[in-house]
């Protein structure tokens, strides 16, 4: 099983699977799947050997994950008549992609959306990521492979960010389920029914927020009950606003161009999450092949369990609700 225990839904396609519009060679992107999955299993297990044997001094190569991600473009959703495809508006994890790299490899140290050695991997690979993407929501099979976008970020950010907080529920209680509807949101933040005035969704978040800020409860009387009952509904303003302000509808970009405003699948981790790329600028699929193949890439991607990409998917379908 591929890919720090996420799983993979890869299946061969009756037909070989997609082929290359216009070429003559045919590409079954089922099967380039399913041997991608076999290399991945093997550069972990080259990688755990390595580290089972504790010879850290003689280590040459590292082997790094990342979990890529896919949403539909913003300006693309727009033109897009289709149901469901609310779904895919925001960012939803679908793929992981292994990467083996020589230790003292220039390019590492910038952030991961300058990369070269990650971008042209993912660009290497963007049909093989485009297919899984597909087994883990079906949504994504009626979508063009052009009016797709892609993100990318190291497992460990992802895990600590977005998995634990989602998939997991942690930092969750039961009133704050990380999904709320635009209505709900309204109400919450005390808004007229269809506000979509930023600037009056900010005021009423900046003014609700000094209301509940837990720190306006020390050193007052307050039952334990009343203090309790305030920062749940702190929280609940927090994903009001979080709800009303992100990109869910389309109508704002990625941290990496287009609008400065952020997802909500980008807002995950608040300030301390820095590692996620946001919209990648791909390569041009054969320059990144020249690249791949002149400096011998070690690389790899497999698919995600179906369950974890639906949830996000279902997520955003949630939110992106009246």
């Amino acid at each position: 099983m591929a890919g720090m225990g996420m799983g993979t839904s890869t299946k061969k396609q009756k037909g070989g699977g997609k082929k290359n519009a216009g070429s003559g060679n045919s590409f079954d992107v089922a099967k380039a799947c399913l041997k991608s999955e076999k290399v991945y299993d093997s550069l972990l297990k080259e990688q755990a050997k390595l580290q089972r044997d504790d010879d850290t001094e003689n280590y040459q190569y590292i082997t790094s994950e990342y979990m890529v991600t896919a949403r539909i473009k913003p300006t693309s959703l727009k033109d897009i008549n289709m149901p469901g495809a609310s779904g895919v508006s925001d960012w939803v994890p679908v793929a992981q992609l292994c990467l083996k790299r020589h230790v003292e490899e220039p390019g590492f140290d910038v952030h991961i959306r300058d990369c070269q050695r990650v971008l042209t991997a993912v660009s290497y690979y963007c049909r093989e990521i485009n297919h899984l993407a597909s087994l883990g929501s079906s949504i994504f099979k009626s979508i063009p492979r052009n009016a797709i976008e892609y993100g990318v970020e190291p497992i460990d950010s992802f895990y600590k960010f977005v998995y634990e907080d989602v998939i997991e529920g942690k930092n969750l209680d039961e009133k704050n389920d990380n999904a709320m509807t635009k209505l709900e949101a309204r109400k919450v933040l005390e808004l007229e029914e269809g506000c979509n005035d930023l600037n009056v969704i900010k005021s009423a978040y900046k003014r609700l927020t000094f209301k509940l800020h837990p720190d306006r409860f020390v050193g007052k009387s307050r039952t334990e009950e009343e203090i309790k009952q305030a920062s749940t509904d702190f929280a609940r303003v927090k994903l009001a606003y979080e709800s009303l302000s992100s990109g869910l509808r389309g109508d704002a970009g990625s941290t990496n161009g287009g609008s400065s405003r952020r997802s909500w699948y980008e807002s995950l981790g608040g300030r301390a999450r820095t590692d996620f790329s946001g919209q990648l600028k791909l390569l041009p699929l054969e320059q990144a092949k020249g690249v791949f193949t002149s400096e011998k890439y070690e690389a790899a991607v497999a698919g995600l369990i179906s369950d974890t990409v639906m949830a996000f998917v279902t997520r955003n379908q949630a939110a992106s609700s009246k």
